[in-house]
């Protein structure tokens, strides 16, 4: 039941990270945010583990765990914020949604996996086409669209290698959820202010609530406890049903929209989400629990 409920635990904060990013952009400058947060992370990080007396960072054994992990922070997240100032949050979602394809690809020759199952690449398909009319329907792209879409797909390939490298490497080590989110920040915390600092530069910030609390929330949950929980269900299930959470995120990021900012909701964002659910249902076989919970009946009231 727990890798289930962290598993959603990990849609929840993904659908709602781009909304908090785009709050958060009122105050501080895109990788200003961005360390800032990674920053505030590791420090109640290693605060919980040093007072619940759990193992710390172990750097000469596993640096190269934590060197791998880190790849999803810097350069990765660095990239998906430069691509915010190009892109709107609701179309970074979607590209996001692509990692499919990419974990697809690298799983046969990170994890030396078999060729999908011709059921997992009709799910993957069907999901696709439904980001796409999604898509379709929502960008109006223009030409200071192309260096936040080409961002995002290089982000998409950093983010998917990173996180089947991991999984690859933790076949022979034990390393705890908690010791490699901490890790992957300490060896991200390097470039992320290098880049702040010497290819931004420091500009003084004045923090408004808003952008207080979306600091906040990313840190805590977008940093913390998603990384955590990220770790962890990337241990307990396939390198193909973790790829599936971006494609349930963009369609649950545009429900927020509407929610927050009372964005539209098209016919064509509709039946996008429509093929995405169908493609979940067949790509984890939903139907076997439906039957076992509604079980068909014959005509004399017999299970069948």
């Amino acid at each position: 039941m727990l890798p289930q409920l962290t598993y959603f635990l990990v849609i929840i904060i993904w659908a709602t990270t781009p909304l908090a990013i785009k709050l958060g952009g009122e105050s501080f400058v895109p990788l200003a945010g961005l360390s800032l947060r990674i920053a505030l992370a590791f420090l109640v990080g290693s605060a919980i583990c040093t007072i619940g007396g759990y193992a710390g960072l172990n750097i000469k054994r596993h640096w190269k765990l934590y060197a791998v992990a880190s790849i999803g922070l810097f350069p990765n997240m660095a990239l998906v914020y430069m691509a915010a100032t190009y892109i709107p949050s609701g179309l970074i979602a979607l590209l996001f949604g692509l990692t499919p394809f990419y974990s697809a690809l690298l799983s046969q020759l990170l994890l030396g996996e078999g060729d999908l199952p011709a059921r997992k690449l009709v799910a993957i398909t069907i999901a696709v086409v439904g980001l796409g009319l999604i898509f379709a329907d929502r960008s109006s792209l223009n030409a200071g669209s192309t260096p936040g879409i080409l961002l995002m797909l290089i982000s998409n390939l950093l983010f998917s290698g990173s996180a089947l490298w991991v999984k690859r490497i933790n076949r022979t080590l034990s390393v705890g959820p908690m010791e490699q989110a901490l890790g992957a920040m300490v060896f991200s915390l390097p470039g992320l202010f290098i880049t702040w600092f010497a290819v931004v530069g420091f500009e003084p910030v004045s923090v408004t609530p808003a952008s207080l609390v979306s600091l906040l929330y990313l840190a805590f949950c977008g940093s913390l406890l998603g990384f955590v929980a990220y770790y962890y269900i990337l241990n307990q299930f396939t390198a193909e049903t973790v790829s599936l959470i971006p494609l349930i995120t963009p369609v649950l990021a545009m429900i927020l929209g509407v929610v927050v900012v009372d964005e539209q909701v098209t016919l064509a964002m509709i039946a996008g989400a429509v093929l995405i659910i169908s493609a979940l249902i067949i790509h984890q076989r939903l139907w076997h629990v439906l039957r076992l919970r509604y079980p068909c009946r014959n005509k004399q009231g017999d299970q069948i």
